[in-house]
């Protein structure tokens, strides 16, 4: 199973996050209600209404047969029911995780309204003046706005970009959209968009802040591997898509629907995604199919690949 640093803190998340000390065992007497709530949650939320059914069938029928019975802990539970879910849906987003125990204290990353550098592992120039940004996650822009300020700010002169997603995880597509401002000259412009269940789609685009810089000419490389999960591989995407950057490595998990987690009871709660997000140029987005580069090439000799085009572009009259 997939883990996430900060699974909870906006709609692009991923797998199942065991968070503290869990129950040793799992009483009996929890399986079915666990496995109800379930089903109620996602029939309430799941962005396509007509796979609801097929869902609620599949995981009663499963609880009658008594697959759930052989459960012996919390996270074996969590585990059957997200192969399950995956079985009928095939969405990567859906996932059950055992939930913190409420007696635990402390606060992860997402519940911060507070900067923070968290996810940044790299933000350097490389050699021939080619500048790198490695990036674990994306947090909400409250919290990463002033750390990527600081890592484009030192990014600047760099005559091309490469951005690391080769092990990014996912997070707020806010903070994606916030990134990709940096790459385009025009505030405002839109850039995806996520489609409810119910209620008013809501556009992403470019901010319309004043930034310190924006460039919508140099040029852009995206990294990608196997591990490139959610908002990680939807940078890719979306740039891509508006042909913006070249994109190079491996082709990506495939998980774009964005989702946020529910409670089920007190010890599971359940990622569902409540919306349908598509670019605003193809309508299209990389549920299940991944991203797919432009260069293929093992996601180890991504970096060395992107660092000896982005030498080669920059050279060009």
């Amino acid at each position: 199973m997939r883990r996430l640093a900060a699974a909870v803190f906006t709609t692009w998340c991923v797998g199942v996050a065991l968070w503290g000390a869990q129950p040793a065992s799992l009483a009996p007497g929890l399986i079915a209600p666990t496995v109800t709530g379930v089903v109620d949650v996602f029939s309430r939320e799941y962005f396509d209404i007509p796979l609801t059914g097929a869902v609620r069938l599949a995981l009663t029928s499963a609880l009658a047969g008594g697959r759930y019975a052989k459960a012996a802990t919390p996270q074996e539970l969590a585990e059957l029911l997200t192969h399950d879910l995956y079985d009928v849906t095939r969405d990567k987003h859906v996932a059950v995780q055992v939930v913190r125990p409420s007696s635990a204290t402390g606060s992860s990353p997402a519940q911060r309204d507070v900067p923070t550098t968290a996810g940044f592992r790299r933000t350097e120039v490389l050699p021939g003046n080619i500048g790198l940004l490695d990036m674990a996650y994306f947090l909400r822009p409250v919290e990463h706005r002033d750390a990527l300020a600081a890592a484009m700010k030192l990014l600047q002169p760099a005559a091309a970009l490469i951005l690391d997603m080769r092990n990014n995880g996912g997070g707020s597509p806010g903070t994606v959209a916030l990134l990709m401002s940096y790459l385009f000259e025009e505030p405002g412009k839109p850039l995806f968009e996520v489609i409810p269940r119910t209620g008013t789609r809501e556009v992403y685009a470019t901010v319309a802040d004043t930034l310190a810089w924006r460039d919508g000419k140099r040029p852009v490389f995206v990294l990608t591997s196997k591990n490139s999960f959610s908002g990680g591989e939807g940078l890719a995407f979306l740039l891509q898509d508006l042909k913006r950057a070249v994109v190079i490595g491996e082709s990506t998990a495939g998980a774009a629907n964005p989702g946020r987690p529910y409670p089920v009871n007190d010890l599971f709660e359940i990622t569902v995604p409540n919306g349908q997000l598509l670019t605003i140029l193809s309508r299209r987005n990389w549920e299940g199919n991944g991203v797919t580069p432009d260069i293929k090439v093992p996601a180890t000799d991504a970096l060395t690949e992107a660092h000896t085009r982005a030498l080669a572009a920059i050279k060009q009259p």
